[in-house]
């Protein structure tokens, strides 16, 4: 249970970094490059703190180097999905100065 509470927690934060760099860079820079950009700073967080999702449930891939990689991967596509679910719920995880008008 710890482990996909681990998970969850660093993919909603990696998807907070996303748009903190996003809004503060002075380029706006497409969506496929924003998040191509993204996967970069994932996998570059999994290699530093030496955090495997796969280890974490107790599987392992063919090679070690493959941990970070695929682990950045998959905390990028778990933070959309989680930011998809909660906008279909009404909430909001945006940050800046988008529309807040509209309240829960």
């Amino acid at each position: 249970m710890y482990a996909f509470v681990v998970f969850v927690g660093l993919a909603l934060a990696l998807a907070v970094v996303g748009q903190v760099l996003d809004e503060v860079l002075p380029v706006k820079a497409p969506k496929a490059l924003s998040t191509t950009i993204t996967v970069g700073v994932a996998i570059l967080g999994a290699w530093a703190i030496d955090y495997s999702v796969f280890r974490a449930f107790g599987q392992s891939l063919r090679a070690d180097w493959q941990n970070p990689v695929v682990t950045g991967i998959v905390l990028v596509g778990a933070g959309e999905f989680l930011r998809a679910v909660a906008a279909n719920m009404g909430l909001s995880i945006s940050i800046g100065g988008r529309d807040r008008s509209k309240t829960a």
